[in-house]
């Protein structure tokens, strides 16, 4: 994955996370994850896997299609690109 992907997946767990009004210990708890996880995915310290990355959603109470919501003021080639990959991936698991 390209930096420009991590960044987004980073930030968007964060406003996620705090659009739901969950602390980053609660997101962790409900998907299973270690001590300070969140933190680290949220601050780029940290590679995620598609795995994880379904925990995180399913934690999140949210969908592939609302998690990747790009909106045209976000869109950027490469971070379109990366996410119809890991799309594609998500759907086969």
């Amino acid at each position: 994955m390209k930096q420009s992907l991590r960044k987004y997946i980073g930030k968007r767990i964060r406003l996620l996370r705090l659009k739901k009004g969950f602390t980053q210990e609660q997101i962790e708890e409900r998907a299973d994850l270690g001590t300070n996880y969140v933190y680290k995915l949220e601050h780029l310290e940290t590679n995620i896997t598609i795995n994880t990355l379904e925990k995180v959603m399913n934690a999140l109470e949210c969908d592939i299609s609302s998690f990747f919501d790009i909106t045209k003021k976000d869109e950027n080639p490469e971070i379109f690109e990366d996410i119809e990959v890991i799309k594609e991936r998500l759907g086969k698991i």
